[in-house]
């Protein structure tokens, strides 16, 4: 029987969902997702047009502007990287055609010849170099960059990377967004323009256009330099609806082929559905409660471990995703599958409002006013939950719904004091930690503006074997240190959850979500 929390978790999320559930069918479809599925044949059609709808819009075509899913996934089909995401985020070879590890701290990376970019030019090694430098100077890649000394042209095809030490996860940080490689003439234009809206890259697709907060359009390059791997779609259109049920109706009615973010409070009616196929697979992405620790009161650790203990995963996770996922006790952002996750360090927490009274009265914390910013649909009813839980122990919190576009001025500005948001794991949390939780992060993806010399200290001894052995050692104790700095609450690992009409192949999920739009076909 559900406890009497989630069903009030479930109360709370009726007030968001306006929908009607259709009854579960006898037998549902089987919804793993499953790799074999993406092995085309020869009867396949390769010259269809395919739209895929998602729930935000990008933010640039500069990619070192942001790391938000829908920009990183969006720029992924018009840019190439050396590296793409494998499966579980880690590395798979892209542009670069070979690379291999010199020395402890020198790489090389050579890439394909005769690489042809959309307006016609070839693109060079001197590209190469001058986008991964541009990316080594932005704030997304200042802590995935920070053991990098040098970037440097060894010839017309091949570059080398020199580090400071052992840097075991190096070509999976290439495989971040700001990475991308782009023409540097038109990226010097743009940069003095200030105008990004006509993109030029190596990638999969050319640019069609874009109409901000509707859709963005693709049609396939057919010079791409890998034919092998070239996209089996003719056509491709990103479709921004933020309404959950509002994408499924699209991929009912045929409107689109494919939604990238299935809204869980649909679960039920596709599965009662024949002609739609729901694909679902274990993630790596953490939804966590923020917290802005230079805030009043929030820069008081024994605050933040009460809202630590105040806060009701397993509800936030049944109103969130209608449970599908799995609860987690940690304040790192480790995901399960992350090297040396543990599941609650120091077995601190638990859900416990008691114990969030007594540390609010130990902090001398009377109780204080606060604001909870969202910009998603399953963000805000999980709010809810939280809203109630922190009122429990005397934090009156107001949820404030803004566009993710200007989540990260918010940020900026100190005005996100408490935030709900999804962090997805890299398998190596040597690519996190710095970027989340070092003052390299400030202005990037450090949202809770925290950083301590003692935790700096041990993200460098982390890095600094190629023994995984020794790196799980140090990374058990950086999330025992991190229970009790408490600068986060992460509340669960979701399901990668994706829709599709049933007829629909080529269908990708990696740890994080829909992933390799170019496979999509039928």
């Amino acid at each position: 029987m559900k406890s009497k929390r989630l069903v009030f978790a479930k109360m709370l999320a009726a007030a968001f969902l306006a929908m009607s559930l259709i009854g579960c069918s006898s037998e549902p479809k089987q919804v793993n997702y499953d790799p074999a599925d993406l092995q085309p044949a020869e009867e396949d059609n390769f010259d269809a047009d395919i739209t895929v709808v998602q729930a935000l819009d990008m933010i640039s075509f500069d990619p070192t502007a942001s790391s938000d899913m829908s920009n990183v996934y969006t720029l992924a089909n018009v840019y190439s990287r050396l590296f793409r995401y494998s499966e579980n985020l880690g590395a798979e070879k892209e542009l670069c055609k070979d690379y291999e590890r010199v020395s402890d701290t020198e790489w090389h990376f050579t890439i394909w010849d005769n690489v042809k970019c959309h307006d016609g030019s070839i693109l060079t090694i001197d590209d190469v170099l001058y986008c991964l430098n541009r990316a080594k100077d932005s704030p997304i890649m200042a802590a995935l960059f920070q053991p990098v000394l040098e970037i440097k042209k060894v010839d017309d095809l091949t570059i080398a990377i020199t580090t400071d030490g052992p840097y075991p996860s190096l070509p999976t940080a290439l495989t971040n967004v700001a990475t991308s490689i782009v023409p540097q003439s038109y990226c010097e234009y743009a940069i003095e323009n200030d105008d990004w809206t006509h993109p030029i890259g190596s990638g999969r697709y050319s640019f069609v256009e874009r109409v901000i907060g509707d859709t963005i359009k693709f049609t396939r390059f057919e010079d791409y330099f890998d034919q092998e791997d070239r996209a089996l779609n003719k056509n491709l259109t990103i479709k921004v609806i933020p309404e959950g049920t509002s994408r499924t109706i699209a991929i009912e009615t045929g409107e689109a082929d494919f939604n990238a973010e299935f809204a869980t409070a649909d679960y039920e009616r596709v599965m009662a559905n024949p002609t739609l196929k729901l694909w679902q697979k274990n993630s790596q992405t953490v939804w966590h409660l923020g917290m802005d620790v230079t805030a009043e009161w929030l820069d008081n650790p024994l605050v933040r471990q009460a809202v630590n203990f105040a806060i009701d995963r397993a509800a936030c996770l049944e109103v969130g995703y209608e449970g599908l996922g799995t609860e987690v006790w940690n304040c790192a952002t480790f995901a399960p599958t992350v090297l040396g996750a543990v599941e609650n360090p120091l077995n601190m927490y638990s859900y416990d409002p008691e114990r969030a009274k007594e540390l609010m009265a130990e902090a001398g914390c009377p109780g204080f006013e606060t604001t909870i910013i969202v910009f998603r649909d399953e963000a805000e009813r999980m709010a809810t939950v939280v809203q109630a839980n922190l009122a429990e122990i005397g934090i009156q919190a107001k949820i404030t719904r803004i566009e993710n576009a200007v989540f990260t001025s918010y940020i900026l500005q100190h005005q996100a004091p408490m935030f709900i948001t999804s962090w997805g794991c890299y398998e190596d949390p040597d690519l996190f930690l710095g970027r989340r939780f070092t003052e390299t992060g400030f202005g990037g993806v450090n949202r809770s503006w925290y950083s301590n010399p003692i935790l700096d200290e041990m993200i460098v001894e982390g890095r600094s074997s190629f023994d995984n052995n020794e790196r799980t050692a140090v990374y058990k104790e950086i999330q025992e240190f991190m229970a009790t700095e408490a600068p986060e609450v992460d509340l669960f690992v979701s399901q990668t959850l994706a829709l599709s009409n049933a007829r629909l192949k080529g269908v990708v999920l990696n740890a994080e979500r829909a992933d390799k739009y170019y496979k999509l076909h039928y």
